[in-house]
């Protein structure tokens, strides 16, 4: 069995099971060039082309909503699989995604990918800001792309709809994570109609999954993580929110770095507080 080499690379260099899903600038460096690996970049088009890590595809975030201005609901079957053609990922790719270095754009890509069928994706801790202060390449030449044969598989289990998340606020087994600020979540502040948030959900912002230093956000150490989402036990589902899926991507990623079974909800806050018909708690 032929095993990927970014797989490889992170057994010699210690990663372990639970780190997985991230990457260090170090290791990513020693693949560029191979063609193993697919480097996606999350950062808005105008930013890809002003210079990105040598090899890397474009990949916005915002590509990854219906509509971002209403909700986060992701993309349709028929424009992902247009969109992942069109880089030359597949299922089976192994992908390597970073954004600026907030994190937050890789995580959604990241989650988008796993929700649909791809199966090996990592996200760059630090990024790209951390990749060019250490004087690694970079280009802002457009590889040459071949087009993939990818075929839209919905991994349901990654992601929940406005219904799940209803059954999951009265569902002792599963438990829903507030990953919005506190002033949101209590109700002081909205990008909704209405104040608070979803019954039942207990808030755990993004800040605690990131550490920073000068000003570079890195995700915070496995056990750290560990200590943070102790009192969850491993046999509940896990459905993570926040404004528009985009920040409860990043809990989505360390809970399952952590080996939780978890699904972000894609409509989130901006879905659930503009429909009046759902309760809400503050």
């Amino acid at each position: 069995m032929r095993i990927p080499l970014l797989i490889l690379l992170l057994v010699v260099t210690g990663f372990t099971q639970a780190e997985s899903l991230r990457v260090s600038t170090e290791t990513l460096k020693g693949q560029l060039g191979s063609h193993e690996i697919v480097i996606v970049d999350a950062r808005p088009a105008a930013e890809y082309l002003a210079g990105h890590i040598t090899g890397a595809v474009n990949f916005p975030e915002g590509l990854s909503y219906q509509e971002k201005s209403e909700s986060g609901r992701i993309v349709q079957p028929d424009t992902m699989q247009r969109l992942l053609q069109e880089r030359g990922i597949d299922k089976h790719s192994t992908v390597a995604v970073y954004d600026g270095g907030t994190l937050l754009d890789a995580s959604r890509i990241f989650w988008a990918f796993e929700v649909y069928g791809l199966t090996n994706v990592k996200v760059l801790s630090p990024g790209y800001d951390d990749w060019v202060g250490k004087g690694y390449p970079t280009s802002s030449e457009i590889p040459k792309i071949t087009p993939s044969n990818y075929v839209p598989t919905i991994n349901h289990r990654h992601i929940s709809s406005k219904l799940a998340a209803q059954l999951a606020s009265v569902d002792s087994n599963q438990q829903i994570i507030d990953a919005r600020p506190p002033e949101a979540y209590q109700g002081v502040t909205s990008t909704a109609k209405r104040y608070g948030h979803i019954p039942n959900a207990v808030n755990l912002p993004l800040a605690l999954n990131i550490d920073k230093k000068d000003g570079v956000a890195t995700l915070r150490d496995i056990a750290d993580l560990q200590s943070t989402y102790a009192k969850f036990p491993k046999d509940k589902k896990i459905v993570t929110y926040c404004e528009i899926g985009r920040m409860s991507s990043v809990s989505y990623l360390v809970l399952r770095e952590l080996g939780y079974n978890v699904s972000n909800y894609d409509g989130s806050w901006r879905e659930w507080g503009n429909d009046f018909a759902l309760p809400i708690a503050k």
